[in-house]
C-alpha cells in the first residue's frame, strides 16, 4: 500500500505530457540531426576561466569524438604541457603535471561540476564545445517564444530540466542555449560555424555570474577521423593519483 501511495504521488507531480506541434518536434528533430552527424573536432583552444572574481588563462591542444571523449592538453608558454584533462563515458582523468598529481573522477556532471565548475554530463560537454546542442530527448512539452535580444526561441520541458534554445528551424543550427536543471542554470552561447564549419568561439556561464568559462579556437578542424588513441591520457608511475570512483 505505501508503494503504491508512492507511485501515485510520483505520478500526481510530474507534470502532465503534452504532443508536440509538428513545428517545434521538427525544429527538435534537426538540432538533434546535427549533433548525430558531428564526428570529431580538433585544434588549439584558449580557454578563461573566470570563477567568484579570479581569473586563469589555458591555452593549448583541444580534441574532441562524439559522443563523449575529450582531451585537453594545456602548455605553458615555453611549450612543455603543464595540465591534461581526458574524459570519456566512463571517467575524468586530471593529471596536473607541475604539481606530479593526478585525479580519476566517474564521468558524472557532478564530477565535471567539481572540476571544471559545471555540470554536464561529458555527452553535453562534447557537444556544447563542438558548437552542436543536444535536445531533451522525448520532452513533456514545447513551444516557440516571442522574440527577446537575442532573437525568437524553443522551449522544451522534460521532467528534470527545461532548455531554452535559439534555433534557426531551417538548419538546426543553435546560438544560444539555456539550461535550467539543478540549482546553477546555465547559458551557452556559441558563436561563429556554420551546418559544417566548427565554430570559433564557446561560452559557458552561470547565469548567477560566479562562473564563465570561454573558449576561443584557432584553426579548429572537424571531421578529420583522428585516431582514437589521440583521447587517452596515461598518468606515469610515480604520479601521486588519487582516485575517486
Amino acid at each position: 500500500m505505501l508503494l503504491l501511495a508512492q507511485a501515485l504521488g510520483a505520478c500526481a507531480s510530474a507534470p502532465p505530457s503534452q504532443p508536440l506541434s509538428a513545428e517545434v518536434e521538427a525544429a527538435r528533430s534537426l538540432i538533434e540531426q546535427r549533433w548525430q552527424a558531428f564526428g570529431d573536432l580538433r585544434g588549439l583552444a584558449q580557454i578563461r576561466i573566470q570563477r567568484d572574481g579570479y581569473v586563469q588563462h589555458l591555452a593549448g591542444v583541444l580534441l574532441l569524438r562524439a559522443p563523449a571523449s575529450l582531451r585537453f592538453e594545456a602548455l605553458s608558454p615555453f611549450g612543455p604541457p603543464i595540465l591534461l584533462v581526458g574524459a570519456d563515458a566512463d571517467r575524468v582523468t586530471i593529471w596536473e603535471i607541475v604539481r606530479n598529481r593526478a585525479f580519476i573522477l566517474p564521468s558524472t556532471p557532478e564530477a565535471n561540476r567539481r572540476w571544471l565548475g559545471l555540470a554536464l554530463g561529458a555527452e553535453d560537454l562534447v557537444a556544447l564545445l563542438s558548437g552542436r546542442v543536444r535536445p531533451l530527448g522525448a520532452p513533456l512539452s514545447g513551444a516557440f517564444l516571442p522574440a527577446d535580444d537575442s532573437g525568437p526561441s524553443l522551449s522544451l520541458t522534460g521532467r528534470k530540466a527545461t532548455q531554452r534554445l535559439w534555433v534557426d528551424p531551417a538548419t538546426g543550427i543553435v546560438r544560444q542555449v539555456e539550461y535550467t536543471q539543478g540549482q546553477n542554470p546555465l547559458r551557452v552561447v556559441i558563436t561563429g560555424g556554420g551546418p559544417a564549419e566548427p565554430p570559433s568561439a564557446v561560452t559557458l556561464a552561470l547565469l548567477d555570474g560566479t562562473l564563465e568559462v570561454s573558449v576561443t579556437y584557432r584553426r579548429p578542424q572537424i571531421d578529420t577521423g583522428f585516431d582514437p588513441d589521440l583521447l587517452t591520457v596515461t598518468v606515469p608511475e610515480g604520479v601521486e593519483i588519487q582516485d575517486f570512483r
